[in-house]
């Protein structure tokens, strides 16, 4: 019987999870290494603060936290490439890890991998071109999207973007010589931001034959900020919940996960961009709207799966969502992407908080000052 789950991330994530696992009766222990994570500071969970160790010291503190009846979860990219990476060791420490294979998760952390596996299983997903390592397509032509061959969670000091749209060949070229010179790989893929296009994402959870999903609709930033929703919201979409589900079970998925989509208005189409292999940013609105993915994992014959919602929940992180509506030089208000009476209206339908909770107020209370008054983003 599970008795703790072991949260590695003490992010607005981590926070999430560690109150979703203390609501099904599960010691939440968040282990991170950053001493400002905001789930340190719940009640609802028993903080593990590491120091900075070097990859082995901090694999066996990992170790040192499993043992009968434990579960462990990885909340971000760079702690789930720590877990494949020791994924013998891990597996043998913990009753159950909640992630999909090794392999899975090379897939899904690699730009290049996802895009050629897509293409593998004849999932509808933007061309791609392993720039420097394979033949340039030539049908592909700028303006082309530039991202990272593996994900950058980890490395805050690379000075690169996580994805950035180069307009023209020289634009392109630019970028190709950034990434060259900061040895990082780069994926060119087809751009989709010059069409009207409207961002989703395919939250689900898959474990002993059962699968659990739905659809949200981002609201803010627009798709073209490339940047973390801060508004989203439950939008019942089956042909774009059904590609989600497709690819999960193309990957014989075990666990928790969120494929992104972007639907292109003026074609009709739906690109399938990534899978996040872990919780994601908005995970409140799964046990809001009834979708119980943890449950699913802790015992897949006795969830619920009658009471779902897939409308009328809507999740907002306020802080950083003021960012995003009103900062001078982008704020989608404040430039004119979006009116202010749509803005406001929003903010009324929010039923979903990002750190508010009326049972656990101390991470909210942390995080009441604005981002415009912080100067940053959060």
């Amino acid at each position: 019987m599970m008795r703790k789950l072991v949260i590695l991330g003490s992010t607005l994530t981590g926070l999430a999870i560690a109150r979703d696992a203390h609501a099904h009766g599960l010691e939440a222990v968040v282990l991170d290494t950053d001493r400002g994570g905001i789930a340190f500071t719940s009640r609802k969970v028993r903080p593990v603060l590491l120091p900075q160790l070097d990859e082995a010291s901090l694999a066996a503190a990992i170790v040192a936290q499993g043992g009968q009846g434990a579960g462990l979860i990885a909340t971000g990219d760079h702690w789930l490439a720590r877990v494949r990476q020791n994924w013998e060791t891990l597996r043998n420490a913990y009753e159950r890890v909640f992630h999909p294979d090794p392999d899975a998760i090379a897939i899904c952390l690699s730009k290049a991998r996802f895009a050629e596996w897509c293409r593998a299983c004849d999932l509808p997903a933007p061309r791609a071109w392993l720039v420097d390592e394979q033949p340039r397509p030539a049908d592909l032509r700028t303006p082309l999207l530039l991202r990272p061959v593996e994900t950058l969670h980890g490395r805050p000091n690379a000075g690169l973007p996580k994805a950035v749209q180069a307009q023209t060949e020289a634009e392109f070229e630019r970028w190709r010589l950034e990434f060259r010179n900061k040895g990082c790989r780069l994926l060119a893929t087809e751009s989709l931001l010059g069409q009207r296009l409207t961002q989703y994402s395919v939250p689900f959870a898959r474990a002993g034959g059962k699968f659990v999903s739905f659809v949200a609709r981002k609201i803010r930033p627009l798709p073209e900020r490339l940047a973390v929703g801060t508004c989203v919201e439950l939008a019942p979409e089956e042909n774009v919940e059904a590609i989600g589900r497709r690819a999960a079970e193309q990957l014989d998925y075990y666990g928790i996960g969120e494929a992104e989509i972007l639907h292109a208005h003026d074609t009709g189409r739906n690109y399938l961009i990534e899978i996040n292999a872990r919780p994601w940013l908005q995970y409140p609105l799964a046990p809001a709207s009834g979708h119980d993915f943890l449950g699913l994992l802790l015992d897949p014959a006795t969830v619920r799966t009658e009471g779902m919602r897939k409308q009328g929940y809507t999740w907002v992180d306020f802080s950083a969502d003021l960012y995003t509506s009103f900062a001078r030089d982008h704020g989608v208000v404040r430039t004119g992407g979006q009116s202010v009476a749509a803005y406001l209206k929003s903010l009324l339908r929010a039923n979903v908080f990002a750190r508010f909770d009326i049972r656990d107020p101390a991470p909210a209370l942390q995080n009441i000052r604005p981002a415009w008054l912080r100067g940053s983003h959060p």
